[in-house]
Order: structure tokens, then C-alpha cells, then sequence
């Protein structure tokens, strides 16, 4: 072997290798310098118009993909192992079931209460997280989650409890989602980004306050078969007002 060519190869190599990485960084680091300075204008943008923003931005989210919910088949063995209630199938994948005993709901610690009965009484419980109280129906309405993250449906909510007229828990109905990922990753809006865009539709103006800044899945349509799409969104409210940012292309929604 010829040592001598073979070492001015590893040379070459190293001396590429290392002008790619130096290439790779000076890259990210004029990115990060790009979005600082973005963010900065911004930044001032909202202090000259007087808009206050009470929430805090959460700046984990950077990228991920379109995720999809399936129904998901229950079994009677899995409903044998619930306590102290009566199961009826709907469907297969939807299941109603009546309490043997009304579970009561005090107003001052009625989220612990509802927490604890979640865990207790329904299946996965702990998958679920409060949406709505519809107070004509007497229903509290729970979404579900994906990466700690809410999964709003156009459809009737996955898990509903229904209260009696002491706001007792007297039965709920129940639906799981199987939820995976789709498509290929990509890149998310930040908060920050996806108030520029209402400003940019002048749907936020002077002088008004952002009092919520927060990320899910929402889902637009009805579900076709067993399977819905759930697209990456930003909700923010705005002195009571909610807009809904595209996380992926920016587009701001309606609000259903």
C-alpha cells in the first residue's frame, strides 16, 4: 500500500469534512441570527401598537407532522374490568354506559373531582382532557390527547359525561382514537410567527390583548369511515375573539 498517497487522502478528507461542518454552522448560526432579529422587530412591532401578550409563549415546538386518528375497537373483555356501571355498545367502537351509583361533582374541586373519576371509571381515562361544559345538555365534553397536545374534532366529542340536575356524573359515552403520524415532518410556525400573521390580516390591532397562545390538532371535516386527519394548529384568543393559525402554512382558520 502507498502510505504516502493514502495519507494525503485522509488529509483531503478531514480538511472537506471540516470545511462542511464549518459550512453547516456558520449556516445555522446566520439562521439563528436571521430569526433573533425577526422575532426582535416583531417584538417592537407589538410594544409601538400597545399589544400586550399574558400568556407564555411555548417555544418547544418547532416541528412534527399531520397525525391521524382510527377508531378503536372495544372489547367486552376491556369493559368487564370497569367498576360499579352498566356498558352498552352503540357500535363497536362506541360504547354508553350508566352508573350504578350517581358520582358526585363539588364546584370548589370539581376538576380534581372529575380527574379522579376519569382514572377511576372510564376506559384510558387518563388520555382525555376537558374541552366544554354544555350547559343545555348538562355535558361536560373531553377531547384527546396526542403528545400532550388536544385533539379538537368537527365531530361530537370522543368522551362526554352527562350530569343529572345536582351535577352528579350519571352516565358517559365514550369513543378511543388509534393516533399515529402522516406525511413527512415539517416545520412548525412559532407562536410569535402565527400572531405576525393575524397582525399581517390585521385581525389583531392596536391596543388589544393576546390572552392565550396555544397548540393542538384540529379537525375540520366529518369523519369518513373510521379515520380522521388532524392538522397542527395555533389557537389564540384576542380579547375574547379565537383565530386559528395553520402551524405548517400559515393559513388562519375559522373557528368552529
Amino acid at each position: 500500500m502507498d502510505w504516502s498517497r493514502a495519507k494525503t487522502i485522509f488529509i483531503i478528507t478531514f480538511i472537506l469534512l471540516n470545511s462542511f461542518l464549518f459550512y453547516q454552522l456558520r449556516e445555522l448560526n446566520h439562521h439563528n441570527q436571521i430569526t433573533m432579529i425577526i422575532e426582535a422587530t416583531l417584538q417592537e412591532r407589538l410594544n409601538e401598537m400597545n399589544i400586550v401578550i399574558e400568556d407564555t409563549l411555548d417555544e418547544e415546538i418547532q416541528s412534527g407532522f399531520l397525525v391521524v386518528g382510527k377508531n378503536v375497537v372495544i372489547s367486552e373483555e376491556e369493559i368487564n374490568g370497569l367498576k360499579d356501571q352498566e356498558v352498552t355498545f352503540v357500535n363497536e367502537t362506541t360504547i354508553i354506559s350508566r352508573l350504578k351509583e350517581p358520582y358526585p361533582l363539588e364546584q370548589g374541586s370539581m376538576s380534581q373531582q372529575v380527574k379522579s373519576f376519569l382514572e377511576e371509571y372510564v376506559l384510558n381515562g387518563d388520555m382525555y382532557r376537558f374541552s366544554q361544559q354544555e350547559e343545555e345538555r348538562n355535558q361536560l365534553q373531553f377531547m384527546q390527547q396526542y403528545d400532550d397536545r388536544i385533539m379538537y374534532s368537527f365531530d361530537e366529542a370522543p368522551l362526554i359525561l352527562q350530569l343529572n340536575d345536582q351535577s352528579e356524573i350519571v352516565a358517559y359515552q365514550q369513543m378511543i382514537y388509534e393516533v399515529d403520524e402522516t406525511g413527512r415532518e415539517q416545520e412548525f410556525l412559532s407562536g410569535l410567527k402565527a400572531i405576525e400573521r393575524l397582525l399581517n390580516e390585521q385581525l389583531i390591532t392596536a391596543n388589544q390583548t393576546i390572552t392565550q397562545v396555544d397548540f393542538g390538532y384540529y379537525s375540520f371535516f366529518k369523519q369518513v369511515g373510521d379515520v380522521q386527519v388532524f392538522a397542527p394548529m395555533w389557537r389564540i384568543s384576542v380579547d375574547g375573539e379565537d383565530y386559528l393559525i395553520n402551524a405548517i402554512d400559515g393559513s388562519v382558520q375559522d373557528v368552529f
